[in-house]
């Protein structure tokens, strides 16, 4: 995945929200987990498409309708 989101941002993200010291500070780092995990899904989706897999194929794995993970990661041009 060169350049793109690693596990090891995954990692770093899990070990803040281990070792957070306040509520707040959990918080935080379960929003940046969540963050970093919502974009290397996304980035994984695209290099399924980029390997020529179905729009529909994927929205069976998510349980949803082609048009609907096409709205969820279908990259925005304007």
């Amino acid at each position: 995945m060169g350049g793109a989101t690693s596990c090891a941002q995954i990692r770093a993200a899990l070990e803040a929200v281990e070792s957070a010291d306040t509520v707040t500070a959990r918080v935080s780092a379960g929003r940046r987990l969540r963050q970093v995990a919502e974009q290397l899904e996304a980035e994984l989706v695209a290099q399924a498409r980029a390997e020529g897999v179905r729009w529909v194929d994927i929205g069976q794995l998510y349980g949803t309708s082609k048009q609907g993970v096409q709205q969820r990661f279908r990259r925005r041009t304007a």
